[in-house]
């Protein structure tokens, strides 16, 4: 027997020992680079959404001071319905807003074409985004108009939504007859101009039309808005408007109905949107509610260019009060609803 003084054996001397990893070591390893990425994963999400949140907040800022600026040119603001001729009246206030949006060219195109068309026609400037309507967190994508993101105040009211009656409007921009420095007397710090519109995906998409769609056939909803709150059925998705075509909201920037480019300071943020009729374009009774991507509320823009953030959980006040008329009294939807008057003697500022 050929054993050496240490104890090896002939056979072992020459074979070298190899440095590595066990397999459980390995398991280790992964195991702690698994919990890494998952520790690390919300908080770059967050960074991102935070960076989007601020370039939305950019982006209402400088519509806020587009305004201002369209009034120190035409003394007026702009109107919530306005056209190209005296037979076409229907266009938003983003198509006044264009030359103090960086979208001059595409105004200027506008009025040069021989027919301009609608806004719920295809043409090359309906169809066109405009960079700054865009919040960079509202990633849908699937419209094939003019997108929005941002919708004006029409005030606190649920009826006599229809176009030719919005001068009745209690809110920032009404209907043909535009509004001047003098009819904000509740001053430009507690009135709202803008907030958010969250865009919705087509009918059977990813559940979203709870935040940008409008439920149809929501009878009495101008009478008592709470109703739309009741109706909500997330699953029923055969109640809301099915998104046809271009009938969609957080789409056709150039059209004045608030369907489209509207909300009123009724239900708080992020609450559903109801129409009392089964036309989900332009009823006459309707509760279209402001909403974002952003997690737990939206922002808004003030008349003085202040931006701020409005939790969905404000102060707003009874969602069972019947549209307050067209009077000057408080409106009955607290802070919320306050905001969104212009001449009703409130004093309520943004949280």
């Amino acid at each position: 027997m050929n054993l050496s003084l240490t104890g090896e054996s002939p056979q072992s001397r020459g074979r070298a020992i190899r440095p590595g990893f066990t397999l459980i070591e390995l398991l280790v390893v992964i195991a702690i680079i698994a919990i890494l990425v998952a520790l690390l994963l919300p908080a770059v999400q967050s960074v991102r959404e935070a960076a989007r949140r601020s370039q939305c907040q950019d982006h209402l800022h400088n519509l806020a001071i587009a305004v201002m600026n369209y009034e120190g040119v035409s003394k007026t603001f702009p109107p919530g319905l306005t056209g190209t001729s005296l037979s076409s009246t229907r266009l938003s206030p983003f198509y006044g807003l264009c030359p103090f949006i960086e979208a001059k060219p595409l105004y200027d195109q506008i009025n040069a074409a021989a027919s301009p068309g609608n806004p719920w026609d295809s043409r090359a400037w309906w169809d066109t985004d405009i960079a700054i309507l865009a919040c960079p967190s509202d990633t849908t994508q699937d419209r094939d108009r003019g997108k929005t993101s941002y919708v004006v105040n029409k005030g606190d009211r649920a009826t006599e939504l229809e176009h030719r009656e919005l001068e009745r409007c209690r809110g920032m921009f009404g209907g043909v007859t535009p509004f001047r420095v003098r009819d904000i007397t509740d001053g430009s710090s507690n009135t709202m101009v803008f907030s958010e519109i969250r865009q919705s995906p087509s009918y059977g998409g990813d559940g979203l039309e709870v935040a940008g769609q409008a439920r149809k056939n929501t009878s009495g909803v101008e009478g008592n808005p709470s109703l739309c709150i009741a109706a909500l059925d997330p699953n029923d998705k055969s109640k809301w408007s099915s998104g046809d075509g271009d009938n969609i909201r957080g789409q056709r920037w150039g059209d004045g109905r608030p369907s489209f480019t509207g909300f009123q300071g009724i239900l708080p943020p992020n609450s559903p949107s109801c129409i009392s009729s089964g036309n989900n374009e332009d009823p006459n009774n309707a509760v279209y509610s402001a909403s974002s991507s952003h997690p737990g509320g939206v922002h808004i823009a003030l008349l003085d260019g202040k931006v701020t953030f409005i939790s969905e959980n404000v102060d707003a006040g009874n969602s069972s009060a019947a549209a307050p008329g067209r009077t000057t009294q408080a409106s009955p939807y607290g802070v919320w609803g306050a905001l969104s008057t212009r001449h009703c003697g409130e004093t309520k500022q943004a949280p």
